[in-house]
């Protein structure tokens, strides 16, 4: 049997929504191991590996059964397995900053602060 990740990893309870799991996807903070991109509807089988970057963690997880329809947290544990879990915050957050992208204030902000320095400099 298969399930599409994004319903899959709503429905295991970890994550709210299933729209708040497909945004996570196409960030690229959900990843089936073996792919190189992961799509929303990516199938999802029983002994697949997915990379789930969540709250300053990385973890591994199995797959041990497929669900489609939402279940009670109990029952949702039953469904998956952790075999890994990384806190390595510092390296987390650096791959945040990397990510990270000016809106359009600071990018005037930050215009208007190098043009104040090449004036100075011309001094």
């Amino acid at each position: 049997m298969q399930c599409r990740l994004d319903s899959w990893l709503w429905a295991v309870r970890l994550y709210k929504t299933r729209s708040i799991s497909a945004l996570n996807i196409k960030k690229g903070l959900v990843r089936l191991e073996g792919k190189a991109k992961t799509k929303p509807s990516s199938l999802v089988n029983v002994g697949s590996q997915l990379i789930i970057e969540q709250d300053l963690t990385k973890r591994k997880v199995l797959v041990e059964e497929i669900a489609v329809k939402r279940v009670s947290f109990e029952k949702a544990q039953k469904l998956y397995k952790i075999l890994s879990e990384d806190n390595h915050e510092a390296s987390i957050i650096f791959k945040a900053r990397v990510r990270y992208k000016p809106d359009k204030k600071l990018r005037r902000n930050l215009r208007a602060l190098k043009e104040k320095l090449n004036f100075l400099s011309d001094d």
